[in-house]
């Protein structure tokens, strides 16, 4: 229903997975993880292979959910945070990012290759340091429920050993209860009734504290840089739009000299 409704998007292959829980996300492009694993293992050091879109759909959003989904447009890797990979004609030490809140019912797109996070706390790249454990519950209050789904392009093979079709009753999973999860989808409006959302651009104003530390996933390869954060100077609206419930907002930060 949902791909159906789409424009500009003719995948064959569909990749998903759900999470119930606001976890810190740390920033990363999603790629073909089997695949990755393997150019590790035999010592490749080449491009990784992306999805063509990247999802997030919005279900269940708790009361003290801040947990926007961070997107850094023409970013794959921490590398690209500090250098710009092909930004021609644009400020080459600025890096744009752009918030969207979690607000139930909203359906993301993205660039497949594009790095993104969900931070937790919501404003833990200007925090020096966190302590504690994050609470889960009660879900009304601390719940984040998302679909997450990559396309991948119609004319490659689908992502290494991911399974194809709905999970049978070999695998654990009833065939009767996915298809009531299926018939959920039916209640999503017709694409006439869908409101896009526009991007508020808030890039006015000074330079915010010293720095904001953006945590990245996975290994060295896979971050593009030796060390597990990159530092970079925040506007001083970067932590409003943090903590911003609905709009989404653009702001940028500056690369170090």
């Amino acid at each position: 229903e949902i791909l159906g409704a789409l424009e500009g998007d003719s995948a064959s292959y569909v990749e998903y997975w759900t999470r119930q829980e606001w976890r810190h996300i740390e920033a990363h492009a999603d790629v073909d993880e089997n695949l990755a694993k393997r150019q590790d293992a035999d010592g490749v050091t080449g491009e990784f292979r992306y999805p063509r879109n990247g999802h997030v759909l919005y279900l269940q959003v708790g009361t003290e959910v801040r947990g926007p989904t961070c997107l850094f447009p023409r970013c794959k890797t921490g590398g690209d945070l500090l250098q710009s990979p092909t930004n021609a004609g644009r400020n080459e030490q600025q890096v744009e990012l752009v918030t969207v809140p979690a607000v139930p019912g909203r359906l993301l797109r993205f660039e497949g290759s594009m790095l993104h996070a969900v931070p937790r706390p919501t404003d833990l790249w200007l925090l020096p340091f966190t302590k504690g454990a994050p609470e889960f519950e009660p879900e009304e209050k601390w719940g984040r429920s998302v679909i997450l789904f990559n396309t991948w392009p119609v004319e490659e093979d689908p992502p290494l050993d991911v399974p194809i079709g709905w999970p049978s009753e070999e695998a654990g999973t009833c065939q009767t209860e996915e298809a009531d999860k299926r018939e959920d989808f039916t209640m999503i409006p017709p694409r006439d009734k869908w409101e896009k959302v526009n991007i508020t651009q808030t890039n006015e104003g000074g330079l915010g504290q010293r720095h904001a530390k953006i945590w990245l996933l996975g290994n060295g390869r896979r971050r593009g840089v030796v060390h597990r954060t990159v530092k970079l100077t925040p506007l001083e609206s970067l932590r409003d739009a943090l903590n911003e419930s609905t709009e989404v907002r653009q702001t940028v930060l500056t690369r170090p000299l």
